[in-house]
């Protein structure tokens, strides 16, 4: 049996340290960025065993309706603090969802969307089924997550071998790499370059005030990094080769955003950028990188280069929903 129990930041903190592999939307300071930046409100809770044992963490983003009740949407989450035990029939994960489920229902939040952190398999989709949830006919998300425990030759040589070619012939041209930590000036440039390709390219993408708020955010266990590309003798930053942006949240990093101009392309700096946001995550004491989304939806061009980085790949269960109805017994 499992008790859900809502927690301070503090304790979230010392807890969200234990968590391996984890991922950006179960982060605090990512429920803090929603929350300056929409109408979501984050709530927290620890999942506790029998034996009053913390053994899940998970962020929920909430929204209440006077009167009615609420609407409650968990992204990637729980996540466990010893994942090592979540094979692919593992029942103690669909055991937790089921105490959270009752902990919303209890709180009147009766719409509940759900992408778990379980991985894709016929066993989790019955188990959620059983538990009264409805797959949803959105792409399930998937990316790759890269070892940066073993050393970075070990790294570059885990390239293809077109993907390492591409970085040493950037990495020959006279190209300087800056790397600038949190809400810094450059940050606008950033919005509006993404601003005009989710424009060019039709795409929904980011909100400027999140990406802002994402940035703003700080703490031992959150880093906003955006690497920008210029040509050595370039004196003005307002139109830089290229632009990435990685985040790091506890012992992993998350490729976010990624822009490159023509002549950028031509330079090869979308190679040189990604690998300098690899190392420099690395370096910060990250376990894991993560190459932000390799999905269905996955354009060719993005999907061509980050397969080519030689990542462990993942594919998640989807999006799931349910009414939780107040007479009903779950």
């Amino acid at each position: 049996m499992y008790f859900v129990k809502e927690v301070s930041y503090s304790d979230w903190c010392i807890f969200f340290k234990k968590c391996q592999k984890t991922n950006m939307l179960q982060c605090w300071e990512y429920g803090e960025a929603k929350e300056k930046c929409s109408r979501w409100k984050a709530a927290r809770f620890f999942i506790l065993n029998d034996k009053k044992e913390t053994v899940a963490l998970v962020q929920a983003l909430v929204v209440s309706i006077p009167f009615i009740g609420g609407i409650v949407r968990v992204n990637r989450g729980p996540i466990l603090l010893d994942n090592s035990s979540t094979s692919e029939n593992n029942v103690e994960i669909f055991e937790i969802i089921s105490a959270l489920l009752k902990e919303f229902q209890r709180k009147h939040w009766w719409v509940v969307q759900i992408a778990p952190e379980v991985n894709k398999t016929d066993f989790g989709a019955v188990r959620l089924m059983d538990l009264g949830l409805r797959k949803l006919k959105l792409p399930p998300y998937a990316s790759g997550l890269i070892n940066l425990s073993v050393e970075e030759s070990n790294l570059l040589s885990n390239l293809k071998k077109k993907w390492r070619y591409y970085l040493k012939k950037g990495q020959k041209i006279s190209v300087k790499i800056d790397s600038l930590q949190g809400n810094s000036a450059q940050i606008e440039v950033l919005l509006n370059k993404y601003k005009k390709l989710q424009e060019d390219k039709e795409f929904s993408g980011l909100s400027s005030s999140l990406i802002s708020e994402l940035a703003s955010q700080s703490s031992a266990e959150w880093e906003f990094s955006l690497f920008e590309a210029n040509e050595n003798d370039h004196k003005k930053n307002d139109d830089p080769l290229g632009m990435l942006v990685s985040i790091r949240h506890g012992d992993t990093a998350t490729y976010l955003i990624g822009l490159t101009n023509n002549k950028g392309r031509s330079f090869q700096v979308n190679y040189v950028l990604l690998w300098e946001a690899i190392l420099h995550s690395k370096q910060a004491g990250c376990t894991w990188f993560d190459i932000g989304g390799l999905d269905s939806t996955t354009p060719k061009g993005i999907r061509h280069f980050k397969s080519g980085v030689g990542s462990e790949l993942y594919d998640l269960i989807g999006e799931w929903r349910g009414v939780l109805y107040p007479w009903k017994q779950l």
